[in-house]
Parts: C-alpha cells; sequence; structure tokens
C-alpha cells in the first residue's frame, strides 16, 4: 500500500494510452498552440513595447508546456513494442521538429526578442540565460543574415538533419539485426548467458539468436573461446550501422554548410561557442594531451594483454601468436582480471540480483541526498493515483517500474516527482542504457507553484530465469549506477524554466554528476551497502571488494586510447575548415585506428554505429572526457574521505543537481569546489599520473 505519509501524490503521474490517431491530434494541438501564441505576440507587442515579461517569459511558459507532451509523444518511439506507434512518435518528432525550426526563423519574434535583449532590464540570473539563448536560438536560424536566400537555405539544412538523425537512430533501434550461433560456436560462454538468448525453430533450430543490442553482444564478446567466433560477432556488430553511412555523410555536409552560412569557420566551432570548452582549440589541446599520457603507457597496457593471450593459448595447447587483435580485448581483459587480480566476474554477479541491486541504489541515493523512494506496485495503489482510475494506464508496458519520490524529512517531506524504471529488452525498445526526461519540471510563472519531473530509466538487462533473478556484472553495476545518478539530477532540480531542469545543461558538463556518482562503485563502503548475494543476502566479501578496486586500473592506456579515436575522429570531420574539401570518412577513422593499440577487423565503418554522433553529441564526443576530469576533481576533493557525508551529499544536491543549467555550469563547479577545477584526480584515478 502506499506510504502512510505519503499518500497520494500532489500531481497525478502521465497516463499511456496513446494510439495512432491521438498522437498525431496531440502533436498538432501543442503546435498550433504555439503558433496562436506567436501570432499573439506579433499582433499584441511591438519592439518599442517589448520587454521580457510580455515577450520572453510567455515563449518559455509555452515551451514549458510543451515539452509536458512533445517527450511523452518522443517515448513511444524508444519503448514501444507496436511499431505503428514507434512509426507515429517517429512521425510526430519530425513534424514538431520542422515546425519549430519554422517558428524560431520568423523575424517579427526575432525582432521582439532583439528589442528585449538590447534594454538593460533587472533580471534574475537564470532569466538572463534563457534570453541570451533564445536570442542565439534564432541567430543559429539565420535571423540577422542580409540574404533571403541563405536564410530559406539553412532552414532546409536544419529540417533535414532532423530527418536524417531520426533514420540514423531507426536504423539502430528498429531494424531487426540478428545472426544465428551454435552451441558449438558459444564455447565458454556460461550457461546463464547462453540461457537468457533466443532459441531457433524450423532451419535454425538448435541454434542460438545473437541480436545487436548490448546486453547480448558484450557478454559473448568476453567468454566466447574461439577467437574467429568473436571476430564475426565484431563484424556483425559493425555491420549494423552500414545503412547509416550515407546518412552521416550527408549529415556531416549539411552541418559544415550551415556553419559557414552562419559565419563560422566550422561545425565545431559553432558547437562548441556555448560549451565550457568553448573552442575546437581548447578541445584538441585537452585530447592531445590526453593521448600523450596514454602513449607513454600503451605498450605496458599491450604487452600485459599479450602475455595473458599466450599463456592461455599454450595452457589450450594452440599455437602461441605474437599479435592482439580487436575481437581479443574484451576476452584477454576478462582474462587478466581473473587470473593476475582474482576476478570472477559472475561470482561477483552473484552478488548483485538486479532489483535487489536498485533498491540498494535508490537507498544509497535518498540517504546521501535526501530522498524517500515509494514503489507503486499494488493494482489498488496505482489505481488511485491514476487520472482514469486505470492501473495499467500510468506505465507503457507491464515490466516498468513506478515510484513516487518524496524529499525525507530533513529535506521538507515535499513531493520531489516520478521515476520509471524499464529495466528488459523487447523488440523495438532502444537498444543501450539512457536516463529520459518524461517531464521536465518548473515553476510556475502565475502563482509559483511547481510542475514536478518525471525522468525514465531505460536499460536492456536480462530478464531472470526460473532458476536465478537478473545477476549484474561489476561493469553494469557501475552503468546503472550511473544512469540512476541522471535521474537524481532531474529529481532534485529546482529552475523556473524547464529548459535548464536538472541535466538539461551543456554537454560537457551534462556527464559529469553522474560520473561522479560512479566512484561509489569502486568504493569499499559503497560497495558493501550496494551488495547482497541472491541466495544468502549476505554482501560482498572484503576480499572481493579489495580486487574489484585494484582493477580499477587495469588496461587504463588502452581504453582511453578507444574512446579518444571517436574523439579525435569527430574534431576530424567538425572541424575542418576547407568547404571543398572532400572527406572520406572510412579513411579518416581508419587514420585513427592506431589509437586503439592493437590489430583489428575492417571498422572503417565503424563510426556510423555511434547514436550519439546523430543524438546531439556532434562536435562534442570529447564532453564524455571533460566531465569524466570534472567528477574525479569533485569526488577527490570532497567525498573521498567519507562517501556517505549526508551534509555533503545535501551540498552537493542543491549546489550542483537542483540548479540544473540555470547558471553557466563553471560558475556552480566553482561554488561548490570553492577553487577552479583541476586534472589532477583524473589522471590519478587512471593511474596516468
Amino acid at each position: 500500500m502506499l506510504h502512510r505519509n505519503h499518500a497520494v501524490p500532489p500531481q497525478a503521474p502521465v497516463i499511456f494510452t496513446a494510439t495512432v490517431q491521438s498522437i498525431h491530434q496531440d502533436n498538432k494541438i501543442i503546435c498550433d498552440n504555439t503558433r496562436a501564441l506567436l501570432n499573439s505576440l506579433t499582433k499584441n507587442v511591438t519592439p518599442e513595447e517589448a520587454t521580457f515579461n510580455n515577450v520572453l517569459r510567455p515563449l518559455a511558459n509555452d515551451e514549458n508546456q510543451r515539452q509536458l507532451v512533445s517527450n511523452m509523444l518522443s517515448l513511444h518511439l524508444k519503448v514501444s513494442t507496436d511499431p505503428a506507434l514507434r512509426e507515429a512518435s517517429a512521425e510526430a518528432e519530425k513534424e514538431r521538429s520542422h515546425f519549430m525550426i519554422d517558428c524560431t526563423a520568423r523575424e517579427d519574434i526575432f525582432r521582439l526578442i532583439e528589442s528585449v535583449y538590447q534594454k538593460n532590464q533587472d533580471l534574475d540570473t537564470e532569466s538572463i540565460k534563457l534570453l541570451r539563448e533564445e536570442r542565439r536560438r534564432y541567430i543559429r536560424n539565420g535571423l540577422g543574415l542580409p540574404s533571403e536566400t541563405e536564410r530559406r537555405r539553412l532552414k532546409d539544412i536544419r529540417k533535414r538533419l532532423g530527418t536524417i538523425s531520426s533514420k540514423f537512430i531507426q536504423n539502430l533501434d528498429d531494424v531487426q539485426h540478428e545472426i544465428w550461433l551454435s552451441p558449438e560456436e558459444l564455447a565458454g560462454v556460461p550457461d546463464a548467458v547462453v540461457d537468457r538468448l533466443g532459441r531457433g525453430v524450423g532451419c535454425f533450430e538448435g541454434k542460438v539468436k545473437i541480436t545487436s543490442k548490448e546486453s547480448d553482444i558484450g557478454p559473448l564478446m568476453q567468454f566466447v573461446l574461439s577467437p574467429e567466433v568473436r571476430r564475426r560477432i565484431l563484424e556483425f556488430r559493425l555491420d549494423v550501422g552500414k545503412e547509416n553511412v550515407p546518412l552521416f555523410a550527408e549529415a556531416v555536409g549539411l552541418r559544415h554548410e550551415a556553419a559557414q552560412i552562419l559565419g563560422y569557420d566550422s561545425h565545431a566551432a559553432l558547437r562548441l561557442e556555448d560549451k565550457m570548452a568553448k573552442t575546437p582549440e581548447t578541445v584538441m589541446t585537452f585530447l592531445n594531451d590526453l593521448c600523450d599520457r596514454a602513449f607513454r603507457n600503451k605498450s605496458k597496457d599491450v604487452e600485459e594483454l599479450l602475455h595473458t593471450k599466450q599463456a592461455d593459448l599454450s595452457a589450450r595447447g594452440l599455437p602461441i601468436e605474437g599479435e592482439l587483435y580487436k575481437w581479443d580485448l574484451p576476452f584477454y581483459t576478462r582474462l587478466l582480471k581473473e587470473k593476475e587480480y582474482s576476478i570472477d566476474v559472475w561470482k561477483i554477479a552473484e552478488y548483485f540480483p538486479l532489483h535487489p541491486t536498485v533498491n540498494a541504489m535508490l537507498s544509497l541515493f535518498g540517504n546521501l541526498m535526501g530522498f524517500l523512494f515509494i514503489e507503486i506496485k499494488d493494482d489498488e495503489d496505482r489505481a488511485q493515483i491514476s487520472p482514469t482510475g486505470n492501473a495499467s494506464d500510468i506505465t507503457w508496458h507491464e515490466d516498468v517500474i513506478l515510484y513516487n519520490v518524496w524529499n525525507d524529512s530533513r529535506e521538507g517531506n515535499e513531493f520531489a516527482g516520478y521515476l520509471y524504471l524499464d529495466l528488459h529488452p523487447r523488440h523495438g525498445k532502444f537498444g543501450g542504457a539512457q536516463c529520459y526526461p518524461l517531464q521536465l519540471g518548473f515553476s510556475h510563472s502565475t502563482n509559483g507553484d511547481r510542475h514536478y519531473p518525471s525522468t525514465v530509466l531505460l536499460t536492456n538487462f536480462a530478464k531472470p530465469t526460473k532458476d536465478k533473478p537478473s545477476l549484474l556484472k561489476h561493469n553494469e553495476v557501475v552503468m546503472l549506477f550511473h544512469e540512476l545518478g541522471h535521474g537524481m539530477h532531474d529529481l532534485s532540480g529546482r529552475c523556473q524554466y524547464s529548459r535548464f531542469h536538472g541535466a538539461e545543461t551543456v554537454s560537457d558538463f551534462n556527464e559529469a554528476p553522474s560520473q561522479m556518482l560512479e566512484n561509489w562503485c569502486w568504493d569499499s563502503t559503497g560497495l558493501k551497502s550496494l551488495s547482497s548475494h541472491y541466495e544468502t543476502g549476505e554482501p560482498l566479501p572484503d576480499g572481493m571488494i579489495e580486487a574489484i578496486i585494484r582493477t580499477k586500473r587495469v588496461q587504463p592506456s588502452l581504453g582511453l586510447l578507444q574512446q579518444l579515436r571517436m574523439c579525435l575522429f569527430d574534431m576530424a570531420i567538425h572541424d575542418r575548415r576547407n568547404e571543398n574539401e572532400e572527406l572520406d570518412f572510412a579513411a579518416v577513422y581508419s587514420d585513427y585506428v592506431e589509437l586503439d593499440g592493437i590489430n583489428g577487423t575492417d571498422d572503417r565503418d565503424g563510426y556510423a554505429t555511434w547514436r550519439h554522433l546523430c543524438e546531439g553529441y556532434d562536435a562534442g564526443m570529447y564532453s564524455y572526457l571533460w566531465s569524466k576530469v570534472i567528477a574525479s576533481d569533485m569526488f577527490d576533493s570532497v567525498f573521498r574521505r567519507d562517501p556517505m557525508d549526508r551534509a555533503e551529499g545535501g551540498r552537493y544536491r542543491h549546489m550542483v543537481l537542483e540548479k540544473g543549467g540555470s547558471q553557466d555550469e563553471i560558475v556552480t563547479l566553482v561554488d561548490f569546489l570553492g577553487r577552479e577545477p583541476r586534472s589532477d584526480a583524473f589522471f590519478d584515478d587512471l593511474g596516468l599520473d
């Protein structure tokens, strides 16, 4: 039953009763409402009369309300098992994107915004940032350009890029990719992994289905004994992106053209202008420094892994090889940890059954930051809070777990929002791991009341079997804690405007709060509190904890260089300055193959499987490493002494998570640290100091 002190939340959860018709109808309504507002503004407000309150605030209010519906419409594309709903969601997203491009290309609205911008008004920090960003958004859609031809071309480019992005992602998620392998080919793979894969019938009788989801591929690459089978699995994974190769080439060309029209040297220069890094030169200095440090240790990592491979081949009576290959990395990294660090990934996984681990994580977050998570699992309780009175309407699938979230007594007992967990794979569902903001929070301008956030955790952990629950390997524990960290960011947000709420920050800060929280998964106290054996309930033994912590620095250079390959490729193609330059993307990607530190299969088109390059991280792949530096600094300076310090947890919640993007992120960081950020902790953490 519902918690006795928090029976009914003050805000009902959203309902999921969408049809193809309702998706299009809801999409039309929100677009019509925005169009009506814009027409009303230009009819009733002159540039001379324009102020923040009669122009920007109505625009912000409309954006607040629009995202309550638009994010939900887009969710169907990520989670629905119905292909018709997914298609309707994709069409609605495309229509909405094109509509908003048209809106932010209206000169009459831009004149009002520009007039407000030029006036000296007494505004709070968040409102100043809103005004600055809104003006920039119109300018980047061509407002201020003298040529009508260029403005039209820029608008066409924006629309086409939106279409390409949608198709790129659909090719990864919606197209069925699979191969079939025999039990002999899967020799070495634990039964727990094989049992969770699809079984063949008919011409595939006796074989096992492998999809392109990481939950299938990851364990196989770690355990399949046959190097030939591992090579085939890797090539299968790379083939998933083949259809995206021409789409990506077109997107990069259009991005470059748009940047040139707007007067920027490159797409990277345009994209980085409002990020923490500011310029491509700063990013390249950062990446080159990382490369230099990683290369100093590369030979040691390669030698260690090659020695592990040769010892394994010798033990199995196989010919000794003097080379490492790309498909060797996951397998021999796992073997190295087992042999040299006494790590048994499946024995450790027994201490991390999925649902008890989730509960332990929420308990840790609650104690540290002041939250109380109440699962709504009783049909009577679900019906009680459902706006329709139907228990099944408040989630989109029977697997989904719903929590209403409250602040605890030290935080005032106020309602905080809703958290949804969609943990298991199914056909048509988004294939990775993500925390998705279903509804962002904001303040109602009329009375100051809050609209509370709803946030969704999407993962693809294997479903439990009749004999065992779903068990998480340690790297999966880290990933789950990271994504839940984004959820805590959303639930902590206290901004006026939805566009700045929670994790809605600049991309090179966005990951830092969750990356900082990953450290609890490498800390002895954190691992004790998160673990419980699926049979006995006992926490991880001290010996296992010590072994896990020691492996944090295993193969630091090779792991870092693989990330740097994509970062440098991203900058190379997006920071080109010659508009007549023809790029061979496969050749550019191959130029950086040495960063992998090993020989490999033909992965010249491997970049086409990186969804981030079409999901807003173009000229931004460096952000993960940039944010990691910030994260290491925050943990080392504030939490390393006592990761369970509730006073510091509350300070972190209010000074970092609560602020979201409402002020410049460097201000947030300096306020929290009491100084400018430093990189020492990051390099020390990797063992690359």
